[in-house]
This record gives C-alpha cells, sequence and structure tokens, in this order.
C-alpha cells in the first residue's frame, strides 16, 4: 500500500514538473516576462539565467521524479522549488500584481481551471503540491530508498 501510495505521488509530481518544464521550454522570452512581471529586484543576468534554467530543471525533476533515479535528491528539490513558487506567488498575490504565474495551462483540461494561472489559484496550487511533496519525502525516508527498482 505504501508503494502503491509513493509512485502515485511520483507520478502526480512528476507529469506536473514535466509539463510545467516542457510548457516553458519553447518559450524562452515568454519565461523571461514571466520571471520580470513578479517585479522582484535582481539584475538582468540572473533572470535570464533564471528563465533558461528552470524548464530544464523542471524537466529534469519530472523525470527524476518518474523514474526514481536520485529520488532523495528529487524529492529535496521539488520541495524546494516548490516552497520558492508558493512564496513568488503568495507575494504577487499580497501585492495584487497582475501576472499569469507562467505555470502549466490547466485551463485545457477545463476551463473553470483557469483560476489556478492567477497568483491566489498558483498559491493554492502550490501549496497542495507542496503538501503532496512532504509526503512523498515522508514515504521515501520512511523506506529509506534512494533509487527506486
Amino acid at each position: 500500500m505504501r508503494r502503491a501510495g509513493e509512485w502515485s505521488l511520483r507520478l502526480v509530481l512528476g507529469l506536473v514538473f514535466l509539463w510545467a518544464g516542457l510548457s516553458k521550454v519553447g518559450a524562452p522570452l515568454a519565461t523571461l516576462a514571466t520571471v520580470y512581471s513578479y517585479q522582484i529586484v535582481m539584475p538582468d543576468l540572473l533572470a535570464e539565467t533564471i528563465a533558461a534554467a528552470l524548464p530544464w530543471m523542471e524537466i529534469l525533476l519530472g523525470l527524476a521524479l518518474l523514474s526514481g533515479v536520485m529520488l532523495g535528491a528529487a524529492v529535496a528539490w521539488t520541495i524546494v522549488m516548490l516552497a520558492g513558487f508558493a512564496a513568488l506567488t503568495a507575494q504577487a498575490w499580497w501585492r495584487d500584481l497582475p501576472i499569469d504565474c507562467g505555470c502549466m495551462d490547466l485551463s485545457v483540461l477545463h476551463p473553470a481551471l483557469a483560476v489556478l494561472a492567477t497568483p491566489g489559484g498558483a498559491t493554492l496550487r502550490n501549496a497542495v503540491l507542496l503538501l503532496l511533496a512532504g509526503l512523498l519525502a515522508f514515504l521515501v525516508r520512511r523506506t529509506g530508498r534512494v533509487l527506486a527498482p
């Protein structure tokens, strides 16, 4: 039962990260515009580096979660990234910034899911994903496995 729960969490989180990365990899300028839309003071070189690296980091994390390779590290990085995403979207929501979170477009599944691209919806979505990642970390740690079979 525990392995089924772990696999389900890995599947959900892995697909989310894979989808998010693939949706950004072909649109580097749009990703850069999204980075700037959060209105965080940073050097241009840092913003450009984030925009270039983020899609590939998400793709690699998604693949690592799905395959189980370096699972402990993948889960840890997933938690770090989701905590960062949650903080960024929460500050955008707090400041009432008119942004699209730069995330995957879930409205392709159902039009009502478009709310999850708003700062408030993205904050809620990131918090739920962070909770799932925390549960996955607990399950992985309990089994003592770093690599999945």
